[in-house]
């Protein structure tokens, strides 16, 4: 049986040293997940999503608008931008039902508030 030297040792320290190193940077944890906003001091699950054939028209909802409708109505809007940033390049939107509808016509429901608009293609 071989007998293990004082260097081999040293590349078996150094080599626990890198793999614990990246270890704390996150890799091998797998994709890291994006930090959660915040709207009015609540978070919100939100999505947008096309609306038929037409990827230029989407509809953003949020979930649980009930902890704070303000908070639903921004982060409705932010899931809008985000998506008209992905497809288009752009956060112009024109909005059919958006944040400066008033409350009283905005749908929502006691588990969605959702948002229409239509990104502005460059």
């Amino acid at each position: 049986m071989p007998r293990l030297t004082t260097a081999d040792f040293a590349k078996m320290g150094l080599l626990l040293v890198l793999v614990a190193m990246l270890a704390g940077c996150g890799l091998g944890k797998g994709v890291r997940r994006e930090q959660a906003q915040t709207f009015d001091g609540q978070t919100f699950r939100g999505t947008a999503k096309p609306v038929g054939d037409d990827r230029t028209q989407f509809v953003a909802s949020v979930s649980q608008p009930g902890k704070s409708i303000d908070g639903a109505i921004k982060a409705a809007a932010y899931q809008g931008t985000k998506y008209c940033i992905r497809t288009y390049g752009t956060s112009d939107i024109d909005w059919s039902v958006g944040p400066d509808t008033p409350k009283d016509q905005l749908t929502i429901t006691s588990d969605a508030l959702m948002l229409t608009g239509q990104c502005r293609d460059r």
